[in-house]
């Protein structure tokens, strides 16, 4: 586990050997920051692989669980293999979401997604919710 964090906190994620911060304590903040996520990678990953239901708000907002909602509709494929299977009560419905964002298939046969697949889709997300609201505010002036 302590080998995926630094993998997301170096090239493979947040890439902090890029950052130009020089002091310590500004490394040390950044990397809190970091952790965050990091963490909310970890409660997804966990929460998919287990067999109990998880309550969506433990990671996403309401207003994040509603703009899963829509892309859900998007995500799903045509054939019942490729429907979300769970429900709107259950953290792994959202997860789906993010795994499918993140280029997951979304078949029962293949693995079940990684950290990296859920980094991958977390980043998607953000960059599309943030459009989404940008649109909503703007339609409703």
């Amino acid at each position: 586990m302590i080998e995926e964090v630094f993998r997301m906190l170096k090239k493979e994620g947040f890439n902090i050997g890029a950052s130009e911060l020089s002091q310590g304590k500004a490394i040390m903040k950044l990397c809190l920051m970091m952790l965050e996520t990091i963490v909310k990678l970890f409660i997804m990953q966990i929460a998919y692989a287990t067999p109990e239901e998880s309550p969506p708000q433990s990671c996403f907002s309401p207003q994040e669980i509603e703009y899963l909602e829509k892309q859900i509709e998007q995500l799903e494929g045509n054939t019942e293999k490729l429907k979300n299977p769970y429900t709107s009560s259950d953290l792994k419905r959202y997860i789906w979401a993010i795994a499918r964002l993140g280029g997951w298939k979304g078949y029962n046969s293949e693995r079940k997604p990684g950290i990296t697949t859920f980094w991958m889709g977390l980043q998607k997300f953000a960059a599309v919710m943030q459009g989404w609201i940008l649109f909503r505010d703007v339609s409703r002036r």
